[in-house]
């Protein structure tokens, strides 16, 4: 275990506005990259691998359609053989779950990727931060189970709120009002050793005074991943389609999720960077919060944890 050094105090310890923010996500991204982008890419592959799966049901222009998997298992059911639509189904269900299962680890590793960035430490290897997500995996993992508990409480409850004329309107913002408000839970768990109720209480906590500029600075950062995004894939998906029109092959739409792919390495610990960033800029606004003895107590203790 590497040991971990404080950030210097006027770099980490003040409020910065959201121009600040911005440079210092870019800044700690630029610094830490060679850290950050194993991470970024083993985010992307479960994506990648099941982009890659769906792109291998469609058929090939060339081919015909009868040329495709997914069409000979539902003319199969038609027929009354059901066998191998039941394998794809059950292919992609356990896929599905796996992935369900397995995020609250992976998330856990990136925070712990993002917090050491932000704060200067060492960089660990990626096995020493899924360890550290290992540790808060229960936690992780109830917290999601929670959030998704009350994304499915929310839709019916925002649509009477709008007495369903207006569910149209009710519906979106309140589910972007309940996001933003549990924006810090996984930082809660990882950070802050909470539990998964109470990491949910403590996003609550940290968001409800500064609810109006975390919204601004949330939409600043969507809007931000979602350039970076289409200046890499808006191009070769304009490309992917022109020659999927000329010569009738889906190869270049397989080419086109590579690209994706690649896309989401940068971005997903970018943004892990960003929250992190606004995550501590909240903390030090709402208590003062020494982030400097936090390092030190770290670089003591050398146990992996963060421990506030």
């Amino acid at each position: 275990m590497s040991t971990h050094s404080p950030a210097p105090a006027d770099d980490v310890l003040r409020p910065r506005d959201l121009g600040q923010i911005l440079d210092q996500t870019f800044r700690v991204f630029g610094r830490s990259w060679r850290s950050l982008l194993p991470m970024g890419l083993i985010g992307a592959t479960p994506g990648l691998v099941y982009s890659l799966f769906v792109l291998s049901l469609s058929p090939d222009l060339q081919m015909g359609p009868f040329g495709n998997p997914l069409v000979r298992a539902l003319a199969a059911a038609d027929a009354g053989d059901f066998s191998g639509v039941l394998r794809l189904g059950s292919l992609m269900v356990v896929s599905w779950v796996a992935i369900l299962l397995l995020y609250p680890l992976y998330k856990g590793a990136l925070l712990d990727a993002a917090t050491r960035a932000v704060l200067h430490m060492p960089p660990v290897s990626v096995g020493e931060s899924f360890r550290v997500g290992a540790t808060r995996y229960g936690a992780m993992l109830g917290s999601h189970a929670l959030l998704v508990l009350m994304w499915i409480a929310a839709v019916p409850l925002l649509a009477l709120a709008g007495l369903l004329v207006l569910a149209f309107l009710t519906i979106p913002v309140g589910l972007i009002a309940l996001a933003t408000f549990t924006v810090f839970t996984g930082h809660a768990v990882v950070v802050e050793q909470k539990g998964a109720g109470s990491a949910i209480g403590r996003s609550f906590e940290l968001v409800r005074s500064r609810f109006w500029p975390l919204l601004g600075t949330g939409i600043v950062f969507w809007l931000l991943s979602t350039l970076l995004s289409y200046i890499v894939v808006g191009p070769s998906s304009f490309a992917a389609g022109i020659v999927t029109a000329i010569t009738g092959s889906f190869l270049p739409f397989t080419l086109l999720t590579l690209v994706e792919g690649l896309a989401a390495t940068f971005i997903t610990p970018f943004m892990a960077v960003g929250l992190t960033v606004v995550y501590f800029d909240t903390r030090v606004r709402r208590e003062g919060y020494d982030l400097e003895w936090m390092a030190r107590q770290q670089a003591e203790s050398a146990t992996g944890d963060f421990q506030p």
